[in-house]
């Protein structure tokens, strides 16, 4: 094994995920990328009562940043890791499809995530990103619960 995609939105249950992506990583000296995908915010879609598309008043890189660093340096220390063979990524769109399509593009060999992201429908046995990713993913998915 040489590549593992972790995939965080930091909950509870993803930072679990990064600490046993962490344990995998470390027995098969494989590098670690933390992906975490940005929903794009509804204003950015938004239009006014004629139809002018609405601006927001943060740009979409600077709302990424502030939601996604926090979350990516907190899962990059519950891995535990040396910073050598842990690699981030950002990206933008539909949280299962992102996943799924970065873990082909990069070829990975194992997509460690969390069961159940921040979603406020805890009722739930297995979150819908997290079910999605498991019946559409190119390699194995391990589930942290």
């Amino acid at each position: 094994m040489k590549k593992i995609l972790l995939a965080t939105d930091g909950s509870e249950s993803s930072l679990k995920a990064a600490r046993i992506a962490g344990e995998l990583a470390s027995l098969q000296n494989a590098q670690v990328i933390v992906l975490y995908v940005a929903h794009v915010p509804r204003a950015y879609y938004a239009t006014d009562e004629f139809g002018n598309k609405v601006t927001p008043e943060v740009p979409m890189d600077v709302l990424i940043r502030r939601t996604g660093e926090p979350i990516l340096r907190k899962t990059v220390s519950a891995i535990g890791l040396p910073e050598s063979q842990v690699v981030t990524e950002v990206q933008v769109g539909e949280p299962a499809e992102e996943i799924v399509d970065y873990a082909r593009l990069e070829e990975v060999d194992l997509i460690v995530m969390g069961s159940r992201g921040l979603s406020p429908i805890r009722e739930l046995l297995l979150g819908s990103v997290s079910d999605k990713v498991l019946r559409t993913a190119p390699c194995p998915v391990l589930i942290a619960r």
